[in-house]
């Protein structure tokens, strides 16, 4: 019996070893690396078979303690990682009780970059010139998968031109490129110039990776997981915004521009002005002074008759009837022209 068991075991092994030669990505070693929402999986490495049991310990929890999660493994061969049943348990599984590695659950990560090699910077967002040569820069953890020994690329480039249609491959100078199943080689992988725009339409194109492995994309669909960020570039021969070489941010500039224009009020100043001459001028009007020479006229008259003792007499008996305001002042002036007049006889 022992022989036989020994046998099946030999057997298994030999099996196991010939999966990666198909060129699949799906066969998990003990202790392996998968992936939420990866499907397809064959973990029998570990020696699971359908009905047992794994467990998950939480960071901090000793191994020799209860589990904190369990779950009844159905179909091995063709395993589901659930994102529903697995998310935020990442890290190692073990068999339960036998607390044997089954696999390692880790969280997809992806992002993309659209690079202009012609002109050597990023040109994620930008304008970048047409006929410069791109390449597509993908960042992912999903590289990993590499260890399983399979050829299988693991994303796919989703390229949107300006009226909407999409493109599974591109042309640069290295011929035809395909933009599905591209291999992941590292945490940053760099396709090259594959991308010749000299003869795309003008406009802003759309650039989205996928992981495509074992259908991560369809299973977990989340932004920056299972799918990157959709991301733009304005493809053009002349950039509108700035009349210039540099490559900019879409949008930014145009933003930046309307305010400067508005800067510009040198209008308004000016009818403030003409009105602040106009208030003073009533007040120039009040001639308060005429007055005053009135109440002084009649006091210098007075003085002013005593030169008046002239030569004949008829001059002084006409104005003495006007100044009857005051007889008692007058009496000593006329007695005094009298005598004056005398003393002229004599």
């Amino acid at each position: 019996m022992n022989n036989i068991i020994k046998v099946g075991v030999a057997l298994l092994f030999l099996a196991l070893i010939s999966v990666p030669c198909i060129g699949e990505l799906t066969s998990i070693r003990a202790g392996g690396t998968v992936f939420l929402g990866e499907e397809g999986l064959d973990i029998t490495a570990s020696g699971v078979v359908d009905g047992d049991r794994i467990g998950w310990w939480a960071p901090g929890s000793s191994v020799t303690s209860e589990p904190t999660d369990v779950v009844t493994i159905s179909s091995p061969d063709s395993f589901y990682v659930s994102p529903s049943t697995f998310s935020g348990k990442e890290g190692l599984w073990y068999t339960w009780p036998g607390k044997i590695p089954v696999f390692q659950v880790k969280q997809p990560k992806i992002s993309i970059r659209v690079y202009d090699e012609t002109a050597d910077f990023d040109g994620t967002g930008k304008w970048i010139p047409r006929g410069d040569a791109i390449s597509f820069r993908i960042s992912s953890n999903v590289f990993e998968a590499n260890s399983r020994g399979g050829s299988s690329g693991q994303a796919d480039v989703v390229l949107m031109s300006p009226e909407g249609a999409k493109y599974s491959s591109v042309s640069g100078p290295s011929g035809s490129f395909s933009l599905e199943g591209i291999p992941l080689t590292s945490s940053l992988t760099n396709t090259g110039p594959v991308w010749s725009t000299g003869g795309v339409d003008t406009g802003t194109w759309t650039v989205r990776a996928e992981l495509s492995m074992n259908r991560i994309k369809d299973n977990l669909p989340d932004i920056g997981e299972g799918v990157s960020e959709t991301m733009e570039v304005l493809i053009q021969n002349v950039n509108p915004l700035i009349k210039s070489d540099v490559a900019i941010e879409i949008g930014d500039s145009a933003d930046t521009k309307l305010p400067v224009k508005e800067v510009t009020r040198v209008i308004t100043p000016l009818p403030t002005i003409t009105v602040i001459p106009k208030t003073p001028l009533p007040t120039v009007q009040k001639t308060e002074q005429t007055p005053v020479p009135v109440t002084t006229m009649p006091n210098t008259t007075i003085p002013a008759a005593t030169p008046v003792p002239s030569e004949e007499p008829p001059v002084t008996t006409s104005p003495l009837p006007e100044t009857t305001q005051s007889p008692i002042g007058f009496l000593p002036i006329l007695g005094g022209i009298l005598f004056m007049i005398l003393v002229r006889r004599s």
